[in-house]
């Protein structure tokens, strides 16, 4: 890389991008877990809460011997402060390496993440409330799933099947969006998709959020959020909730709701920040989707760079490297 490209690159704000459900797998970040010692304590510390509170060890439920990355990791009660915490600490042990975000981006219950690295939110309360989320859901909600789908977001309108049974929870790209729908209509949606030579994958989630299929959750939830108070930010939070920046003093009561409500314009947050001059996505959900997606974002001009730290290949270690040595241009 050339000194101009170095300089012009080092002036783009760095993006810290964090996802939500359907990212998660076991044994992720198990590398850092056992090198990184930031990461760890603060695995430990998170581990420690939920032990206290709901009589289980989520390290042992990620790391376990018998846990094998190809594993469903699909019950919504490990894996929702799974992902929230194996996000946070990330963010932590990069943040330890030098690098600080100019901005926070973060995907549906990846915004929680955001809110919480921000300071939007204490990290007890924000992880707590998490891990206290899957109940509601199983108390109110029918069974149902998500779908990631590989085509144009209008196809979801053009095919009856789609139309009559599944909402669109979330655009990613123009060619790039996530259906929910209940249980029973999720396997005549997958064949119509094949049928149509569509490339789709079935996200392990067991209901369909961003949806009106997890309404009857809505009460609780609202009562469950109704404590809680948010703090100026450090940094600025972007939210796919609402497509864009979040104001702190204007939120909705309810805005912890519609996070997992609401659907998601990651497309929207994307775009806006490219037509900004664009920025360092720096990707720390599991799998590395938010770089891809960012890449499907921008135009072939585009000066941006997609830094994802974790991937289920491991070499999360010399990426971590590699951020700190970003950190110092």
């Amino acid at each position: 890389m050339s000194a101009g490209m170095t300089d012009a690159n080092s002036r783009r704000p760095v993006v810290f991008c964090f996802a939500g459900q359907g990212a998660q797998y076991f044994r992720m970040a198990a590398d850092l877990y056992e090198q990184e010692p930031v990461f760890r304590d603060w695995m430990r510390i998170g581990d420690a809460l939920l032990r206290e509170r709901f009589g289980y060890s989520l390290i042992t439920e990620i790391y376990g011997p018998d846990r094998r990355i190809g594993d469903p990791f699909d019950r919504l009660a490990v894996s929702h402060p799974a992902l929230f915490l194996v996000q946070y600490a990330a963010a932590r042990a990069v943040m330890q390496r030098g690098l600080r975000p100019d901005l926070l981006l973060g995907v549906s219950l990846g915004e929680f993440v955001a809110m919480c690295v921000a300071g939007m939110l204490p990290f007890e309360e924000a992880l707590l409330h998490v891990a206290d989320q899957p109940a509601r859901f199983e108390a109110s909600c029918p069974p149902g799933g998500m779908i990631a789908v590989l085509a144009p977001p209008a196809l979801q309108q053009e095919t009856p099947v789609l139309a009559q049974n599944s909402e669109i929870a979330g655009i990613s790209s123009d060619g790039h969006f996530v259906l929910s729908a209940p249980a029973a209509a999720l396997a005549p949606i997958e064949a119509e998709l094949r049928a149509r030579a569509v490339a789709f994958q079935r996200l392990p989630v067991g209901f369909a959020f961003h949806s009106h299929w997890i309404d009857p959750a809505a009460e609780s939830c609202r009562a469950a959020s109704a404590g809680l108070r948010f703090d100026p930010p450090f940094w600025p939070c972007w939210s796919s909730c609402l497509g864009g920046p979040l104001d702190p003093a204007a939120l909705p009561p309810d805005f912890l709701w519609r996070i997992v409500r609401a659907p998601m314009d990651l497309s929207g947050c994307f775009t806006a920040l490219e037509e900004t001059g664009g920025a360092r996505y720096v990707d720390l959900s599991p799998s590395g989707t938010l770089a891809a997606l960012a890449r499907q974002n921008m135009a072939a001009t585009s000066a941006s760079q997609t830094l994802p730290l974790l991937s289920p290949f491991g070499g999360n270690m010399k990426r971590l490297a590699g951020l700190a040595e970003i950190a110092q241009l």
